[in-house]
C-alpha cells in the first residue's frame, strides 16, 4: 500500500509539471505582448525569431547577451533576434546598449508568463510561422544548435 501512494505521489507530482508546460515543439506560440520596444526598430514578420528572456541581474543571462549579438550579426538577413526583459527599462537599456538585437520590455508580464520563462536564461525558436523549434536553457543553446534547429524547419 505504501508503494502504492509513493507510485501516486510521484504520477501526480509529474502531471503538474505537464501542465505548467505552456510550449509545444510545432505549435503556435502565444502572441508576444510587447509594452514597449526599447530598439527604434522591430522584428520583420515572417522570419524565424529566436526570443532570449532576459534579467540584467542575472549573470548568465547576461553572458547570454554576446552569444544572442553573435547571431543577430551573423544571421540578421535570416533571422529575428529579441532579448526580453521584464524590468526597468533603464536598466534594460544599461545592459543592451551595444548590441545589434532587438529589445522588448514586458513590464506587466505577460510575455514571462505566456511562454512559461520562469528563470533566465530561457530562449524560444520559433519559424516563421511563429511556430516553436526549440525552447529551454539557453545557456545550452549554441550556432551548432541553432543551425541544426534552423535546418528541420
Amino acid at each position: 500500500m505504501k508503494k502504492l501512494v509513493i507510485i501516486l505521489g510521484v504520477l501526480l507530482l509529474s502531471c503538474n509539471g505537464l501542465w505548467a508546460q505552456k510550449l509545444i515543439i510545432g505549435v503556435k506560440a502565444p502572441d508576444l505582448k510587447i509594452k514597449e520596444w526599447v530598439t527604434s526598430e522591430q522584428p520583420i514578420n515572417g522570419k524565424p525569431t529566436l526570443i532570449e528572456f532576459f534579467f540584467s541581474r542575472s549573470e548568465p543571462s547576461c553572458r547570454r547577451l554576446a552569444v544572442m549579438d553573435s547571431f543577430a550579426k551573423k544571421y540578421g538577413d535570416s533571422l529575428n533576434v529579441v532579448i526580453m526583459a521584464c524590468e526597468p527599462k533603464e536598466r534594460v537599456i544599461h545592459a543592451t546598449e551595444n548590441y545589434t538585437f532587438y529589445v522588448a520590455l514586458d513590464t506587466d508580464n505577460k510575455t514571462f508568463s505566456a511562454y512559461g520563462a520562469e528563470f533566465v536564461p530561457f530562449g524560444v525558436l520559433l519559424d516563421g510561422k511563429n511556430r516553436v523549434l526549440w525552447f529551454g536553457n539557453s545557456s545550452k543553446f549554441g550556432d551548432k544548435e541553432l543551425q541544426a534547429a534552423l535546418l528541420k524547419r
